[in-house]
Parts: C-alpha cells; structure tokens; sequence
C-alpha cells in the first residue's frame, strides 16, 4: 500500500520537478558507477598486466621519443590475454548475453526495440566482463561499460517507479550520458552524445538532451571529488593558422572519412567472416581474440586498454609519426580482435586512439612536404580525435565539444568543426554502431507517434469505401435476427427504427448465448438485445479520434452519422478500412 501510495504520489509530481530529481538520482548513480569502474579497471590492469609482466607505461614527462621498437612486454601478455578473453567470455555468454561486445550499441538496441528495459544483472555482469577484458589487456575503450552501467540504473529507476517506456527510455539516455561525462570529464559532450548517437542523420532524441545534462553535470561532480578536475588530455602548444591551415584540414578530413571506412569494415568483417564461423561455442570466441591480441600487443604494448597515456605523448610530439603510422592499422586488428570476437568494452576510446595516431602521422608527414601549410602538426593529433569518431560514430557536433572538452581547449574549434563535419558527410551512413537506425521517423520508439500525426491529418470520410449498411429494424424478431447474423460475412449490424433512426447496434456475440434458445425466439426482438448507447463518428472527424474510441470500446467498426442529424446512419467504419487509409495515404 505504501509502495503503491509513493509512486501514486511521484506520478502527481509536475513535470519538470519530476525529471530534475530524476535526473539528479540517476547522475549521481552513474558518477557512483563511474567511479567504481575505473577503480576496478586500475586493479584489474595492476593484477593482470603491471605486476605479472612488469610494465608500465612511460611517463608523459619523458622527453624522449618513443619508439615502436622498444616495447618492454613479455611473452607472458599472450596467456594473460587469453585467459582474460576465456573468463569473459564464460561469464557473459552463460548469465548475460546482452552484455557482449560494446555496451553502445545494447544501449541503442534497448532504446529502439526494447522500450529501455535492461536486466536488472546486466550493469553489474557488464562491469566485471570488461574489466576481466580491458584488465588482461585488451583493446577496449571504457564508454560502453559505463554506458551500459548508467544506462542500466535509468532503466531499472524507471521500472521501479512504474513509468512509461517514453519515461524510461529518457532515464536510459540519462544514465548514459553520466556515466560517459563522469569518467570522460566531458559532460556537455556526453549530453549530446548520447540523445544523438542513436541516429545515422543528424537528429537528437531532443526530450532527453536536459535531462542528459543534469545526469552528466551530478556524475561529473561526483566523479571529480574523487579524482579531481582535470582535463583526460593536456594538449601543449596547439594553434590554427587562418586560413592557410584550412586546405591541410580540409585534406585530412577526407583521410579520416577513408579510414573510418576500413576500420568499420574490418571490425565486422572479422565478427562476420572469421569469429562466428569458428566451429567452436561462441563463448570461446573471447579466448581466440584474446590470444591474437596478445600475439599482437607483445610487439605493439601501446594498443592495450585505451592507450591515452600514448595519445598524451602523440599531442606532446614525443612519438615519431612513422611510429604512429603503423598504430593506426594495429589498433584497428587489436580491437577487431578484442570486440568483434565477444569481449565486452566499448569502441570510443579505440576510435580516439586511432583518431590521434592519424592525426599525428598526417600532421607529421605533411610538415616534412609543405612545412608552409602544415605549422602546427601536432594540433592534427587533437583535431584527428574528434574528427575520426565523428566519422565512424555519426556524432558530429557531440565529437567536437568532447574534444574540446578532453583537452579543456576551444582552440582549435574550427579545424575540429570542418574535420568532423567533411568526414561525416563523406562516410555516409556506414557507422560503427549497427543497431542506429537512421532517424526518428525510422526508430520503432516512434513509430506510434508518426501514426498518431498521419491520423490526425485523415478523416473518416478519406476511409469508407462503401457507404451501404446493412442493417435490422429494432422490432425484427430475435429468430429472424439469428438468421440474417449467422448468415451474414459481416459482424456488425447497426439496429434502426421505423423512421431509420439509429437506435443500436448488435454483434454476433450479443446473440450467441440466444442462437438455440428457441423459446426466446419469439418473444424477444432485436432492440432487447442492443447496445443502445451507441458510440458514433462523423466524416470530418480525424480517424486519429475513431481509432481512439475503438480502443476505448475494444470494437472494430463504429457508426458513422451524419453531422447535422446524429441519429441518421450513413455508413459504417472498420479498423481494416482505418488500417489501409493509413498505408495508401500519399507521401
């Protein structure tokens, strides 16, 4: 009863009270969340990867460039990956499949198809998994796990409370967006990733953009008084010259859109082509990944985990540009190798990775060719951050404001908006995440809503295609009744008097229980058994407003009279006829 009585009393709530403390619960729990993850991902990496083999990467205050030569790893990192890529594996496919691969996309398939539901065991299955994965070395980034965290408590939020799957669906995206602007220092950005990342096109989930906000502004707060403020990178001396740099700028953002392109392709082309046709449980598949990782990251240690303390010294120029040329296509096979095969983690922080070593190794090239265009090389690794993911992710505007926001720098805005802007108009719809749906009109958590607005701009009278009804006097006898209903195809019959006014309607299910009753036949008469209070519809009423009081009623035809005399019965409307008015309107 007091259960009952609070959610009673929640719902009376005002709107905007509701999701302001909405919001705030599920921020905070998201910092929480964040907060919890990154400390288990760092014990995680300790106990895999820096005791065992003894690595650790170099300090950012090194002047010394670092070269690929040099790498410091044992053989070790190849059963360490391996059994990481097992344990994951076994945990995710036997209690939470869902939980595979990068938590982006869960959440946007949860958004579109499920009405934001989550499992209550997928955010704590989803934090384990990724850090068996990331932990034992693989290429991973941490948005998804954080992503589905967050997300996960929005939605069980919602489920607690009882709202509707619109409600839930928000709290979902709330979830989300605190979770990644926690533990990516970059609120705003993660308050227009997430409303936007569920579409190809340019569109937001524009309800949830607030709510977004004040999620990502309480977990970035609480994620800040643990581990303070600070910016994720420190990109040094960067600068724009105007307008020479424009062409440069203009160039590398057609190299990002081509990159993208054979990153996207080779991701799935490795889950498509090699992973899922090994004849083997798809919860070894992990295994065989982690193993190829490792055989990979005993050469190339920089592509583990995220790699930022790489993309740090790439921004400070301390990697030579050949050395970033190569990372670029090896981070692309790592995380091939480390997601597409089933293990959990997500996919933002390798596209940044391979972002900056592009922009690095482009900045660098260019320098030695035309020094006069290309000044500043190193700004490129900054640039080639956001303006690669916006590319793969379809996230323009939120993937230069979460550059921005990383490198606390606004200034190279512009170069950032043009990258961003050329590669993601180039690349078209081909996305790193497959369960976006192209826009609004397209995502089934739409779908009724678009009904709705094409109903609303229909009439009744767009849908009769037969104005002849036949109908019973209200004095017919029951027995005649029986005969004319039986052997009639249609299941309506509206029921008039001597004037041919409307006085009822009956159903073949009004005369069942009478259909052997002989006794009854001739003392009851059609109007006995009628529904008297009788629902109507006139032609200019939208077939929004029939389909509405056919929902009410649970019928599917309704009476249709004429506007000036309510009672005179013109035709009669079937939900089919509602049905394909709908399909054969024009575009």
């Amino acid at each position: 009863m007091g259960y009952a009585l609070q959610k009673f009393r929640f719902a009376n709530w005002p709107q905007h009270a509701r999701w302001l403390v909405l919001s705030i619960a599920v921020g905070i729990v998201a910092g929480v969340g964040a907060v919890f993850f990154d400390h288990l991902l760092d014990k995680a990496l300790e106990i895999f990867i820096k005791l065992p083999i003894c690595f650790f990467e170099p300090n950012v205050g090194n002047p010394l460039e670092v070269n690929v030569a040099k790498t410091g790893f044992s053989l070790w990192i190849i059963p360490i990956a391996t059994i990481g890529g097992l344990l994951s594996g076994l945990l995710v496919f036997n209690v939470a499949p869902e939980t595979e691969g990068h938590g982006t996309d869960a959440m946007i398939d949860s958004f579109h198809h499920q009405g934001g539901f989550t499992r209550k065991r997928t955010p704590f299955i989803k934090i384990i998994a990724s850090a068996l994965t990331i932990g034992s070395g693989g290429s991973a980034g941490k948005e998804g796990p954080i992503a589905q965290i967050g997300s996960g408590f929005g939605s069980l939020l919602a489920t607690w409370l009882d709202l509707k799957p619109k409600e839930r669906r928000i709290l979902l995206l709330a979830g989300a967006a605190g979770g990644i602007g926690a533990i990516f220092q970059a609120p705003l950005g993660a308050a227009l990733f997430v409303p936007g990342v569920l579409y190809r096109e340019t569109e937001y989930e524009y309800e949830a953009i607030l709510p977004c906000i004040i999620s990502a502004i309480m977990a970035h707060a609480v994620f800040s008084e643990i581990y303070g403020r600070h910016a994720l990178f420190q990109p040094g001396k960067v600068a724009f010259n105007m307008p020479m740099e424009l062409i440069p700028y203009t160039i590398f953002g057609i190299v990002c859109a081509l990159v993208g392109f054979i990153y996207i392709k080779f991701f799935y082309g490795m889950r498509d082509h090699f992973f899922l046709k090994l004849p083997i449980p798809q919860m070894f598949h992990p295994a065989i990944g982690g193993f190829m990782l490792g055989c990979i990251a005993f050469f190339y240690p920089q592509i583990i985990d995220g790699g930022y303390v790489w993309i740090q010294l790439a921004l400070e120029g301390k990697i030579l540009w050949s050395t970033m040329l190569v990372l670029i296509f090896v981070k692309i096979v790592a995380t091939s190798c480390t997601i597409s095969s089933g293990g959990s983690g997500g996919v933002f922080g390798p596209s940044v990775f391979i972002g900056a070593m592009l922009g690095g190794a482009f900045g660098g090239i260019g320098h030695m060719i035309v020094p006069d265009w290309i000044v500043n090389p190193n700004s490129f690794v900054l640039v080639g951050m956001g303006g690669f993911f916006a590319s793969v992710a379809k996230v323009p505007i939120a993937s230069i404001i979460m550059a921005c926001e990383m490198s606390s720098s606004y200034t190279l805005l512009v170069p950032l908006m043009l990258v961003s802007t050329i590669s993601y108009l180039i690349l078209g719809k081909t996305s790193l995440y497959e369960k976006q749906s192209s826009s609004r009109l397209d995502s089934p958590a739409h779908i009724n809503e678009f009904a709705r607005g094409v109903l609303s701009m229909l009439r009744v009278r767009d849908a009769l295609n037969n104005e002849h009804v036949s109908t019973l006097e209200e004095n017919l006898p029951i027995g005649t009744v029986v005969k004319i209903v039986t052997q009639s195809p249609e299941s309506y019959f509206p029921v008039v008097n001597a004037d041919g006014d409307l006085t009822g309607i009956l159903t073949i299910n009004d005369i069942r229980e009478l259909m052997f009753e002989d006794s009854e036949s001739n003392v009851l008469v059609a109007k006995d058994v009628a529904t008297t209070n009788v629902v109507t519809v006139v032609k200019d009423d939208t077939l929004q407003v029939a389909l509405e009081k056919m929902i009410a009623l649970n019928v599917n035809e309704l009476p249709v009279v004429s506007r000036d005399e309510p009672k005179k019965l013109v035709s009669l409307l079937s939900k089919q006829d509602l049905i394909t008015c709908y399909y054969n309107r024009e575009d």
